[in-house]
């Protein structure tokens, strides 16, 4: 039934992302639901569950505010969730989903290859970007917010997406 209704929120959020002209700040909004859809639909090998569910975003970003007021009333399954902001040296911790926004997506190679096969659910925003490194990249399309799942990238590091996640987004091998 819980998934059913983020499910339902989900398609719901598709359809009003069908509207061209999303504002970055508006678009953060859309961002943080989907943030939390996907605690729900991709699952993380045993050892990384348990004590709290990190969020991590690289550097200063309008969308950790969000990410902060979607992490005081949610939870991913039992766990609270935290979010931090991290620089090119904190990737030595754990981090469930690892954000990086547009103004870093420089970074990417490094972040990558500094985070080797961890299971750190990597989310960009850029064109071409999932065929970089990224697990999950948020894209414009058309002034629409889009987003493409690459499943190679997650089988890599021990995630699991599940279908229903695939149904919304474009999967990328």
């Amino acid at each position: 039934m819980k998934k059913l209704k983020v499910l339902s929120m989900l398609i719901l959020l598709l359809v009003f992302l069908t509207k061209p002209g999303i504002c970055q700040e508006n678009e953060y909004q859309f961002h943080k639901v989907f943030f939390y859809s996907f605690t729900k639909y991709v699952e993380w090998p045993e050892n990384y569950l348990g004590g709290e569910f990190v969020i991590a975003v690289v550097g200063k970003s309008d969308i950790t505010p969000l990410l902060q007021e979607m992490a005081e009333i949610k939870k991913a399954g039992s766990s609270s969730i935290k979010i931090i902001t991290i620089d090119e040296n904190g990737f030595n911790q754990k981090m469930n989903m690892l954000f990086v926004p547009r103004e870093k997506s420089a970074l990417l190679g490094a972040i990558v290859n500094k985070l080797g096969n961890k299971p750190t659910l990597l989310i960009t925003e850029g064109q071409g970007l999932a065929q970089k490194g990224s697990m999950i990249n948020f894209k414009d399309v058309n002034g629409k917010l889009k987003f493409e799942v690459n499943t190679t990238n997650l089988e890599r590091t021990g995630l699991r997406v599940s279908k229903e996640l695939l149904r919304f987004g474009e999967e990328i091998k």
